[in-house]
């Protein structure tokens, strides 16, 4: 049977591929900003690094970027996915559109999932420069940022407790500390080792020129 492929079928599978697109980019940058700590940002924006700037903001509010980041990276993937099964369906019936689905699934855990976050753990630096400026844009957008709260708003309602009002989101270094006051709370350390575990993680952020003095200033 000759398959007849309609120009709303074209602008579909175009509509397909940039979606792919998309999600690769987003799926790495959520992995290599999350990978670069502020201190490395710092740096790499004192070397006058493109994007140098846009990446310390993000790393400094992880807050900003990381809820609209997977918000659009699930936008992405469920539509694009959403729209394979449509044209699949309208080309080969019922029997295509679940073997497109199958095939679309693979495709994207390994090209828009797998691989991109991969190469982001391998060159966090590199990709974190790169997508820094787009990422503070698309973070600073209005309406993205509107949505963002409210899911935000959303999620704090489902999780039991108060959740975080910053966004479902915690960095290694406040789960450190987060673990750390639950285990005051439960007597198993005491005040004082929390405040000692809290300036060890405070240290590892400082940057050395601001404890150090310059030579000429000696």
């Amino acid at each position: 049977m000759a398959v007849t492929v309609s120009s709303t079928d074209m602008w579909i599978l175009v509509a397909i591929g940039v979606l792919l697109a998309l999600a690769v980019v987003l799926a790495a940058a959520e992995t290599a900003l999350t990978r670069v700590t502020r201190t490395r940002a710092e740096a790499l924006a004192a070397e006058r690094r493109r994007g140098g700037a846009a990446l310390v903001e993000l790393v400094d509010r992880p807050e900003q970027f990381v809820t609209t980041v997977v918000f659009l990276l699930l936008v992405c993937q469920i539509v694009q996915a959403t729209l394979v099964g449509i044209v699949a369906d309208r080309l080969f019936g019922v029997v295509g559109m679940v073997v497109a689905i199958a095939i679309d699934v693979v495709v994207v855990f390994v090209l828009a999932d797998s691989a991109p976050k991969t190469w982001a753990v391998l060159n966090p630096e590199r990709v974190a420069l790169a997508v820094a400026r787009p990422v503070r844009t698309l973070a600073g957008f209005p309406p993205l940022r509107l949505a963002a709260r409210g899911l935000i708003g959303l999620t704090n309602v489902v999780l039991p407790g108060k959740g975080l009002k910053q966004g479902p989101f915690v960095s290694s270094d406040e789960e450190l500390l987060a673990v750390a006051e639950l285990g005051v709370e439960e007597g198993v350390i005491e005040e004082d080792e929390r405040a000692l575990i809290e300036s060890i993680l405070e240290f590892g952020d400082t940057v050395v020129r601001e404890v150090m003095t310059p030579r000429p200033d000696m």
